[in-house]
């Protein structure tokens, strides 16, 4: 749990957020900690291999997930992705009042063949959380974000799934986004 707290800690500084220890501890059970946890502090801990799924048959459909999305993955604690062009994705939330948007990037890839559909989310090379998604509505996709982390098995079925909806088909970040790279790099 401190290590929770602590990557937590690092994930709000890196986006400019304060927090308190509710916040903390909300934040430590959603996908959100897995994210800090692993991008920041990757170096302390041992790989995990990812779980790789079979390439998508012709008769298999793959769903447009690129776009922008926003969701809430505690009690008033909203975030931001961008599903982008070539599996890239980026986390961003709301900055403090004079500070520029920050986004981590990250990668992810879609399991069209199960149901519900695998979505995996690469916080670094080798550190993927594996999860599950299902468009609900043309602009909205539930998401099982709390239980997961690197190294854990896929979900099967949806406990509390976070709701996200499409804001838009950009792939793009806001101008002035201060990027927190694949591998750790601020550029």
């Amino acid at each position: 749990m401190i290590c929770s707290q602590l990557s937590c800690s690092i994930l709000l500084c890196k986006l400019g957020l304060k927090h308190s220890k509710l916040a903390t501890l909300a934040v430590s059970t959603s996908l959100l900690i897995a994210l800090p946890t692993f991008m920041a502090t990757q170096f302390w801990l041992s790989p995990v291999l990812a779980e790789t799924a079979p390439p998508p048959s012709a008769s298999i459909k793959v769903p447009d997930i690129t776009g922008t999305w926003q969701g809430e993955l505690a009690p008033g604690r909203t975030v931001t992705w961008v599903f982008a062009p070539q599996g890239k994705l980026f986390m961003t939330a709301p900055p403090p009042e004079g500070l520029p948007p920050r986004a981590l990037e990250l990668r992810y890839q879609v399991n069209a063949s199960s149901k519900p559909m695998g979505l995996n989310i690469d916080l670094a090379p080798q550190r993927t959380v594996l999860t599950i998604f299902e468009l609900v509505a043309s602009d909205q996709m539930r998401i099982q974000i709390i239980g997961t982390a690197p190294g854990e098995p896929r979900p099967t079925s949806f406990n509390r799934p976070a709701l996200f909806r499409q804001l838009s088909k950009a792939t793009t970040l806001p101008p002035n986004t201060e990027v927190i790279g694949w591998q750790g790099a601020t550029r």
